[in-house]
């Protein structure tokens, strides 16, 4: 027989065998021991924490004719031919590739055919929640009334996309991630039967690599074991970081403590020489945040319970805390946000090296620099509102509210305060106006897709002109043209700018032809406004308003 990986020759066979489920187990087990067999239970929860798994023994032990506390006996003849997967009575479907109305229609056909050696006939679906909604208006009645030896167990890692009507008629069983300290319980028993010597530190590596996941602990040491056979030695940190790509516990101290004290140039020579050894630069900034959150965590429990919170040694505890206590909660707070946002931004950029170094300069900058980057925002936005008369309205108010209510006085009427006028000639920041407003519009990606299709040539007197391709821009420019869409994007420019602004999208060569277009827009808003005020002069009489421009 060839090589079976880990994670199936160590696959659970009864109850006693799985970690980190024991409220499943036990509810399980019960329900077994007592005959209160439900017909449809949902098992939910992330990958790899033994969904499927117990599905299976669940299967066993209902079927079993000599069940022990609940388990499976493992010797009668339901037993076996369970074990050898030659009965028929367990039947496993995978939704991912039986997921239409056809498929599940002719499940509902087999579910007529009682068992054949055992008391239930066990449906298993796995991933249930790639069904169509077809799929599942199929299942649904058989789901609610099967037959009384059917059972059926969905598992599934989105219970979100399971319709409400599917999820009311199943028993809800939700499997957390495993604790680290279960899973490297559980690998020292399959190393133990091995004869392999493996360091704590490899092992808690492991562990924390597989993110809960019994599954992916057994998958990285099966890895990290064929890398030990080829070098002849046992499992060590050192082998688990070269399998993984990532950094080991001393490395990133030292990168955390060159953040803490803004040493920008140590920072980026460290990165420079994980770079030169060839680690994964996702990894490592994984494992940075890691760090950075654990760190967070020491300095907010302190030392009592830091040990427990991040299951760590004592010492590793003692020396987070005394590496937290050296900043402010603020910044490391600022620095895990930071390094988190580099995670994403790594997926799209061209190269990920620069995001991180990127994230780590900003993370050396002294919070002093930070209070003054903060403060010249505040006082471009009050630049920003002063502009467009936000402030300059409030002193008006006040005089009219001050005024006393028997006065005599015309009726006035006062125009809000006017914005600033656009720049005569060529805007001398144009591009950056224009960067700012496409940025404005990715909240309208219909419109944000059009812009992005063609380049800006001039913006002159407030007016921004686009221009797109003659073969394939024609539908952008109509798009663009529509008034909606025309006043969306000024609106936008208007609020980059700090001015009024408009817009117009030509094809190339035409740009001239456009200009009439535009003009005749803005002599007919013109008209309109003096329309409006002829009709404020026939209403209280020319002599009794003033028209205010300031």
């Amino acid at each position: 027989m060839g090589y079976q990986a880990l994670y199936r020759r160590y696959r659970p066979a009864r109850f006693d065998d799985f970690v980190g489920q024991e409220a499943v187990i036990r509810t399980l087990r019960s329900q077994v021991m007592s005959g209160r067999i439900a017909h449809a239970y949902l098992f939910c929860g992330t990958r790899g924490t033994g969904k499927t798994s117990t599905a299976k023994v669940f299967a066993r032990a209902v079927n079993c004719e000599n069940p022990d506390r609940g388990e499976p006996c493992g010797q009668c003849a339901a037993c076996r031919a369970l074990s050898a997967e030659s009965s028929l009575d367990i039947l496993e479907i995978d939704a991912a590739s039986n997921n239409g109305v056809d498929e599940i229609r002719d499940l509902r056909e087999k579910v007529k055919y009682p068992p054949q050696s055992g008391r239930y006939r066990v449906y298993i679906i796995d991933e249930v929640h790639m069904l169509s909604q077809g799929a599942f208006n199929a299942l649904l009645k058989t789901l609610e009334e099967p037959p009384a030896y059917v059972v059926f167990i969905l598992a599934t890692t989105e219970p979100q996309k399971l319709p409400a009507t599917i999820l009311s008629r199943c028993q809800r069983f939700d499997f957390g991630r495993i604790p680290a300290h279960q899973i490297i319980a559980r690998l020292r028993v399959a190393l133990a039967e091995g004869g392999i010597a493996a360091e704590d530190a490899a092992l808690e590596r492991i562990a924390r690599a597989a993110e809960g996941g019994m599954r992916d602990a057994w998958s990285i040491m099966d890895m990290c074991l064929g890398y030990a056979q080829e070098d002849g030695a046992g499992l060590t940190e050192a082998l688990v970081l070269q399998v993984l790509g990532a950094a080991d516990k001393r490395f990133l101290f030292e990168f955390a403590d060159k953040l803490i004290s803004a040493d920008a140039v140590g920072a980026l020579e460290m990165i420079d020489g994980m770079m030169r050894a060839g680690r994964e630069v996702q990894v490592f900034v994984r494992d940075v945040s890691g760090h950075l959150r654990n760190l967070m965590l020491a300095r907010v429990c302190g030392r009592e319970h830091a040990q427990g919170l991040l299951e760590v040694t004592a010492e590793d505890a003692e020396a987070y805390v005394e590496q937290a206590e050296r900043t402010s909660h603020t910044r490391l707070m600022r620095m895990l946000d930071l390094f988190l946002a580099s995670e994403t931004d790594m997926k799209w950029a061209a190269q990920p090296r620069f995001a991180l170094e990127a994230a780590t300069l900003r993370a050396c900058e002294p919070e002093e620099s930070l209070q003054l980057e903060a403060l010249v925002a505040r006082v471009d936005e009050l630049e920003r509102k002063l502009r467009e008369g936000a402030i300059a309205a409030a002193p008006q108010r006040k005089a009219r509210a001050a005024a006393p209510a028997d006065e005599a006085a015309p009726i006035q009427e006062t125009q809000p305060a006017r914005q600033a006028e656009a720049p005569k000639g060529p805007a001398p920041d144009a591009e950056r106006i224009w960067q700012e407003a496409v940025r404005r519009l990715k909240q309208n990606p219909f419109i944000f897709n059009s812009v992005n299709k063609g380049r800006l040539v001039s913006g002159e007197n407030g007016l921004f002109t686009e221009v797109f391709d003659k073969a394939s821009g024609a539908i952008h420019v109509k798009l663009l043209s529509a008034q909606d869409k025309n006043a969306a994007v000024a609106e936008a420019l208007s609020a980059a700018a700090g001015y009024p602004c408009t817009f117009r999208a030509a094809l190339e060569g035409t740009v001239a032809e456009s200009d009439k277009a535009i003009l005749a827009a803005q002599q007919e808003a013109k008209q309109q406004a003096q329309n409006n005020l002829n009709k404020v002069f026939g209403t209280f009489g020319r002599e009794n308003v003033r028209v205010l421009d300031e």
